[in-house]
């Protein structure tokens, strides 16, 4: 009798054991990466330009499948990635060079920041943020929202309202990067500025002089 309770309770401290394990490894996995490491662009395919112009639209519905990581890196590369490695230039022209310019992506493990220069995502916020991106239903589903967000400060001069409109002419040049590459690799895409603006800096724990300029969502066609 007492080597079978012995037996039971050392039967009971394993399966404890184990559930604890299997229980810190579930939570492990959960957990967002802080760093996600993108991928080089693959220049030996897509369309032509004029091609990809003729096929550019926008697009409110989209899959539930997330992107694989070539797309991703991809996608972010276009949007504000280097393209000059012996300049710092970038796919996106800016006014006067401020490079102001500054996108976080919304996926669905969390929200993070692209660092061009890096080549990686690096995790700002944890967890789904993606309805937080915009005002549209369809925006919690988008595998992924770019928010394009420009820092003012980077801006020399005093004219505020010629600073607005350089940087908003800046961040229509990386959204329609995004859609020529969405128009390439026949991905949905979609600008918005239906966005609470506020809301989102305040998820981002932007500077005063962090503005949300626009968002964009991207993602495979339903």
């Amino acid at each position: 009798m007492k080597k079978i309770f012995v037996l039971a309770l050392s039967l009971f401290a394993a399966v404890s054991a184990f559930s604890a394990v299997e229980a810190k490894e579930k939570n492990v996995k959960n957990k967002p990466a802080k760093e996600i490491v993108l991928q080089k662009a693959d220049f030996s395919k897509g369309k032509t330009v004029l091609q990809a112009m003729l096929d550019r639209h926008s697009s409110r519905e989209f899959s539930d499948r997330q992107l694989d990581i070539r797309t991703l890196s991809e996608l972010l590369w276009a949007a504000g990635g280097i393209n000059r490695e012996d300049t710092g230039g970038m796919t996106a022209p800016t006014a006067m060079n401020y490079k102001e310019i500054t996108i976080y992506a919304f996926l669905k493990d969390g929200v993070y920041l692209y660092e061009p220069k890096e080549n990686k995502l690096v995790l700002a916020v944890e967890g789904d943020k993606r309805a937080a991106a915009g005002m549209q239903d369809f925006v919690a589903g988008a595998a992924v929202n770019l928010v394009y967000v420009s820092d003012m400060a980077k801006m020399k001069g005093d004219d505020d309202d010629r600073n607005m409109t350089m940087t908003a002419v800046d961040v229509g040049h990386v959204s329609e990067n995004v859609y020529l590459y969405c128009a390439s690799e026949d991905l949905a895409c979609v600008t918005r500025a239906f966005i609470d603006a506020g809301a989102i800096s305040k998820l981002l724990n932007l500077k005063e002089s962090q503005k949300v300029i626009l968002s964009q969502s991207a993602g495979y066609k339903k």
